[in-house]
């Protein structure tokens, strides 16, 4: 399993299936390496995945496993040009099994299990709907789409022995897919211009049945079954429905529902709401919460012979009681519920906290938890413990119901907010799928190791920005990190080159560096618009050098020509910040968006990207005129570019979401490299030294030129 050229050279279906029997230390980060851009690996060829595996080989810190998989001898040997040299990690999570590509960003995701096989299910907001195999990551079936717009709600069943998935979408349709055959076998079309935008799942008296919240103050009862043969649904009247969700209490199915007093009236961030319950058979409403304390919660794990009733004393059975995952404020956008993993818990989320409530009181457990805005939420119970699956923006965490805290590290790998968590239980082992707006849907072993291998000391944060200089002879990276420092890099060996520059209070989204006064000068300006300049030599803020000019917002990024910094548009209209007036000529050509501003041998070069032609092309600042033929070959949009000097010749490198970085002789259009990376690009540097630097994902890779 540690053989370079079987990871590089072998079947990747096989070489995933056999990583879950890696054993020590050597074996799990083969294992860990392999499955970290383990979609890329089955649709690529051997040079791309010797690549790729190289590329994560070194984010895990292993820079010789980096190395050996670098010469290892393809079947499709070419001359590759570049090499790996350092990469951060701060994107890996070793829990990591599959990371899925989606055709659009991920709105919804859910799981089903039958006789033992799971499947992991997403919806997208170009309105497909997307299966893939939990143990294997094996996309199943072709995509089907049927809702003129997102999917916007989704939940799963099993009918007839047959996993089967719901969607509904703002079009007014509910559909009813069938996933082992691929094909639709049911829908409901919502009268006027009402849709159904909250759905779960229950059994009611032994058949399956969909539940879905109108935006009509209706919520709808399908019997799965009679829905293949358009039958109508119950209709509930319940007033307008802030989010909903499927429970057993006192042995009965009902839906759980939460409301404002009127519609609009809740604060949208510490506004109360209500719970009523209702039931599924009658369609009656059952009375409040509160007055059903006699139901106990029992905690149910879905493996066997771990059962936890709420007061300590549980009945053996394995069988759970109640099963809710709610949100009970006006923020609530959506709900991804699992009735077939069932627990007693309701969690709420508003905009700065999460709330968890007693489902069979009605009344809330502990303080509410401090949390970033929360997007989604699934419940599960892992190994005994009553867990919440929570989504938003930043990492998933995973929270412990009971005690309110950690129940493990957070989920590392998304790069954008999180829409949808689900959960799953398959061959013994705890799974976990998210999906996103990074157009990815990712599974996770929650039983796996959280850590494997030794990744490069200090990378540990996402990194938004950096750039490249020579600090007294040293060349360097400076970056700006998610928790909201600049700091300073060894270009070689990536090390911290002393303690990061003090003073933004916001994320730096901007920077730039350059000789000023014939010193080395750094600029940043943080999402608060405040505007730092450093000399990067002695490391000293310069004040009072900057003006208002600096914070205007339609600045696209900052750059310095002949010792002045200048401030670049995104159409690449080009503003001196000493002089106070535009300079140049701005590019002609129609629909274009600036990429970089370079001084390449005296002379001041503007790189554009074009989304209709995906090509990148450069202009003379001075004149307007371009310089050379379009560089061609991407295939989707390229968001970076750089130029400079590579062996005495002008050379231009770009990347975008093709996830491929293209170096080209700027003179001839004529490709002489390129390197593939497991996600998009956002960011390029062309070093000093010819080095480049890479930023994709959450992190940033140096390739070296052989």
């Amino acid at each position: 399993m540690t053989d370079p050229g079987w990871l590089v050279n072998g079947d990747p279906e096989q070489v995933l299936a056999a990583l879950d029997g890696a054993a020590g230390q050597e074996e799990m980060l083969a294992a860990a390496v392999y499955r970290a851009s383990g979609h890329v690996h089955r649709d690529a060829g051997t040079e791309v995945r010797r690549q790729v595996l190289a590329l994560d080989a070194a984010r895990y810190g292993n820079r010789e496993l980096a190395r050996s998989i670098a010469e290892v001898t393809t079947r499709q040997e070419t001359d590759s040009p570049w090499a790996v040299q350092w990469a951060t990690g701060s994107g890996l999570d070793s829990r990591l099994r599959y990371a899925l590509p989606a055709p659009a960003e991920v709105g919804v995701v859910a799981t089903v299990v039958v006789e033992g096989r799971g499947l992991a299910v997403a919806g997208c907001e170009d309105g497909t709907l997307h299966w893939w195999d939990l143990a294997t990551g094996r996309k199943l079936g072709q995509a089907v789409t049927g809702h003129s717009g997102a999917v916007r709600a989704l939940a799963t069943a099993v009918l007839d022995g047959r996993p089967v998935a719901v969607t509904s979408g703002s079009d007014g349709a509910l559909r009813v897919w069938d996933l082992a055959e691929g094909e639709q076998v049911g829908a409901f079309h919502a009268d006027d211009d009402s849709w159904v935008k909250s759905l779960a799942t229950a059994l009611v008296e032994g058949r399956p049945v969909a539940v879905g919240a109108g935006t009509d103050g209706v919520v709808q009862v399908w019997d799965l079954a009679a829905l293949t043969q358009h039958g109508e649904p119950l209709s509930i009247h319940t007033g307008f429905v802030s989010a909903l969700a499927t429970a057993v209490l006192g042995g009965r199915p009902v839906a759980v529902t939460s409301h404002s007093e009127e519609l609009g009236a809740s604060d949208p961030i510490t506004g109360e709401e209500t719970l009523r319950v209702w039931d599924l058979i009658t369609g009656r409403e059952l009375g409040p919460l509160s007055d059903r304390s006699e139901w106990l919660p029992v905690f149910a794990d879905p493996m066997p012979d771990r059962t936890m009733a709420a007061d300590g004393d549980g009945d053996g059975d394995g069988r759970a009681r109640h099963c809710v995952s709610l949100s009970l404020n006006a923020q609530a956008k959506f709900l991804v519920t699992d009735p077939a993993l069932e627990c007693p818990m309701a969690v709420s989320a508003n905009a700065y906290e999460m709330r968890v409530w007693n489902l069979a009181t009605g009344e809330q457990v502990g303080e509410p938890v401090p949390s970033r805005f929360v997007e989604t939420a699934a419940v599960s119970v892992l190994h005994g413990r009553p867990a919440a699956l929570v989504g938003g923006h930043g990492p998933v965490e995973v929270w412990d119901l009971s005690t309110l805290e950690h129940l493990y590290p957070p989920l590392i790998g998304h790069v954008s907010t999180v829409r949808g968590t689900a959960t799953a239980v398959v061959e013994g082992r705890h799974l976990a799928v998210t999906g996103g707006d990074d157009r990815s849907v990712r599974i996770w072993d929650l039983d796996g190791h959280i850590e494997t291998g030794s990744r490069p000391t200090g990378h540990s944060r996402t990194i938004r920005r950096f750039t490249t200089t020579v600090v007294d002879g040293r060349a360097v990276i400076v970056t700006s990190d998610s928790d909201e420092k600049v700091r300073i890099w060894d270009l070689d060996d990536g090390g911290q080159l002393g303690k990061h520059l003090p003073g933004h209070t916001g994320a730096v989204d901007l920077l730039t560096v350059g000789m000023v006064e014939g010193r080395p000068t750094l600029l940043t300006r943080d999402v608060n618009r405040t505007v730092r300049i450093w000399d990067l030599a002695g490391r000293e803020e310069l004040h009072g050098r900057s003006t208002r000019e600096y914070t205007v917002v339609g600045i696209h990024f900052f750059a310095v020509l002949e010792g002045r910094f200048v401030a670049v548009t995104w159409e690449g209209r080009v503003w001196d910040l000493t002089a106070g007036q535009w300079i140049g000529v701005q590019p002609k050509q129609d629909r274009a968006h600036a990429l970089a501003l370079e001084t390449v041998e005296g002379r001041n070069i503007i790189l554009t990207g074009s989304r209709t032609e995906k090509a990148v092309r450069l202009w003379d600042m001075t004149t307007g005129e371009p310089i050379g033929p379009p560089l061609t070959g991407h295939t989707s949009d390229v968001w970076a570019a750089a130029a400079g000097m590579l062996d005495g010749r002008l050379v231009v490198a770009a990347g975008g979401d093709d996830r491929t970085v293209w170096v080209w002789d700027a003179t001839t259009g004529q490709q002489i490299g390129q390197y593939a990376f497991p996600a998009g690009i956002w960011s390029l540097v062309v070093a000093p030294d010819g080095r480049l630097a890479v930023g994709f994902g959450s992190d940033i890779a140096v390739l070296a030129h052989r």
